[in-house]
């Protein structure tokens, strides 16, 4: 895998999934209790959770753009030459969004 693939898609996947996320960091940090954050979670998901998948996404082009300019391989052909670096992107950034949506599914469902 592409190491600098592999980076971007984690952070992309974390950008897509903070709706859920930063509610229950809120709580494991001590400065929410769970039912706030079950309630805020709700709202950032459901109102606006678009809003950070969008923001992932726009993430992971802007950034595979950068990478590849930075190995010159900006062109319909580099970019094939280059497929583990978007393989590594796509998979990486889908990968941490299911795996955390699931992780923060499983404790609301356990706290209510």
């Amino acid at each position: 895998m592409d190491r600098a693939g592999l980076r971007l898609g984690i952070l992309a996947g974390l950008v897509g999934i903070a709706c859920c996320v930063s509610p229950v960091v809120l709580v494991l940090l001590g400065l929410a209790s769970v039912s706030f954050a079950i309630s805020l979670g709700n709202t950032l998901y459901y109102e606006y959770g678009w809003y950070f998948r969008g923001a992932a996404l726009l993430l992971a082009v802007a950034g595979t753009l950068g990478v590849l300019r930075g190995r010159n391989a900006c062109s319909l052909r580099g970019a094939r030459a280059q497929w583990r670096l978007l393989l590594a992107v796509g998979a990486s950034m889908v990968l941490v969004y299911v795996a955390l949506y699931w992780l923060t599914s499983y404790l609301a469902q356990r706290a209510s």
